[in-house]
């Protein structure tokens, strides 16, 4: 067993128990949490995807966006460094201090549960349901018109849901008309998003989440 792994059991362990974790122990094990990533994780991953990226002959920087039971997702960008100016850093901090408040930031968001889905049913008798929720929900906003969306003004992580404009910190999927949505969310908020969207464009919509 990781050590990661062991981290993820023991706050398993007592929230089984009725637990109530304080601030203070959650902040904590956050910090563990990253410090076991970037001192075993991270350079495990690099020495996994040495000989593969060892074939490339030009520089390059990755970006990979990990959300758990979600496909992984590998981008290249041009920039080659990630320093960012004051500016940036406090657009960065402002978007996780509005991520924390949207999700209610508890140490629960990274213990690994059971994969989940989301089944949404139309007035029509219509029925969505892929393998990913992400899927789902990109597909709903389709239906319902990416640019209807986009007027609704719904934010996730900080940043407008639907837009036009690719986000420098978050995973989006490009959908019908140019539009990206940002994905970077739990099957929870996903369902959020679509019984809000539902509501607001009077669509009726029923929205399960499938275990």
């Amino acid at each position: 067993m990781t050590k990661l792994e062991q981290l993820y059991n023991s706050i398993e362990n007592l929230k089984e128990l009725g637990v109530q974790l304080p601030d203070k122990l959650i902040e904590e094990t956050n910090r563990v949490e990253e410090e076991i990533i970037q001192k075993e994780v991270i350079p495990a991953l690099s020495k996994a995807i040495d000989p593969i990226i060892s074939q490339i002959q030009r520089e390059l920087v990755l970006v990979i966006d990990y959300i758990p039971n979600e496909p992984l997702q590998v981008k290249m960008t041009r920039k080659r460094s990630f320093k960012i100016t004051p500016e940036e850093e406090d657009k960065v901090l402002a978007k996780r201090e509005s991520f924390k408040k949207e999700t209610g930031y508890t140490v629960s968001p990274h213990t690994k549960s059971k994969k989940t889905n989301l089944t949404v049913q139309f007035p029509n008798g219509k029925i969505i349901s892929n393998r990913f929720a992400y899927q789902t929900l990109c597909d709903v906003i389709e239906i319902a018109g990416a640019q209807n969306v986009e007027k609704l003004g719904i934010i996730q992580s900080g940043a407008p849901l639907v837009s036009k404009q690719e986000d420098d910190f978050y995973q989006q999927h490009t959908i019908k008309g140019g539009y990206l949505v940002i994905t970077h969310s739990s099957t929870l908020a996903k369902k959020q998003h679509i019984e809000d969207i539902s509501k607001r464009l009077n669509l009726n919509l029923k929205v399960k989440i499938e275990k």
